[in-house]
């Protein structure tokens, strides 16, 4: 695909992300009224930091977590899967390490966690250029699948509800999501899709900011 080809692409897949997300929240919504469905501690807990240290962690540092976990190795190369190893490595081993000397709320560790991780996808770049794992085009369709289903089950925990099935229940836009970025993973390579997802969490991390640091 051309340049223009996949930005062109990237924008049509940002758009149905969105949708796909607004759809199932109409559909959800009046179940979702009628219910106790409130944001979960861990969520909250994650949203307490300065303004600049959420942006980073939701708008930068958690797409580009996620995506290496859930997609960064769906190409099935071994230079990809070495990449998104070493890369979650530098990212819990990172924070690992400057949690006694950084302030936890702060912008300081997020942002020096970011750039080791993006520099360790920068050194195996091109992830997608390199011999695939044996037997992994077999077990790819089980694979695309289970990643975006796995990927709805991690965000369980961000919502709260005296009943499990109305948490799971807003969990859906996230497996639907997972597909979405799945594709551009696949299409337009790894950066795309965490690209695509960054950009999909502005208006939630936006909406935190002012919900958490201006509402009374």
């Amino acid at each position: 695909m051309s340049i223009c080809e996949k930005v062109r692409t990237g924008i049509w897949l940002f758009i149905l992300s969105i949708a796909t997300t607004m759809i199932f929240g109409v559909l959800a919504l009046p179940v979702i009224l009628t219910t106790d469905l409130t944001t979960g501690e861990q969520l909250n807990e994650a949203l307490r930091g300065s303004i600049w240290s959420v942006f980073l962690a939701v708008v930068m540092l958690g797409p580009l977590v996620e995506e290496i976990i859930f997609r960064g190795w769906l190409s099935g190369t071994w230079r990809a899967a070495l990449a998104s190893v070493l890369g979650l490595a530098v990212i819990y081993g990172g924070s690992a390490i400057l949690d006694p000397y950084v302030s936890e709320g702060g912008a300081i560790r997020p942002l020096l966690i970011l750039v080791g991780a993006i520099g360790v996808l920068a050194a195996f770049s091109p992830l997608d250029d390199a011999r695939r794992i044996f037997g992994f085009d077999r077990i790819f369709p089980v694979m695309f699948y289970a990643q975006a289903i796995a990927f709805g089950a991690l965000h369980f925990h961000n919502y709260a509800a005296s009943s499990p099935s109305i948490a799971l229940l807003a969990t859906l836009p996230l497996v639907a999501c997972g597909l979405i970025w799945g594709y551009a993973r696949i299409r337009l390579g790894v950066a795309a899709a965490i690209i695509l997802h960054a950009a999909y969490n502005v208006p939630a991390a936006i909406g935190s900011i002012i919900m958490v640091h201006y509402s009374g």
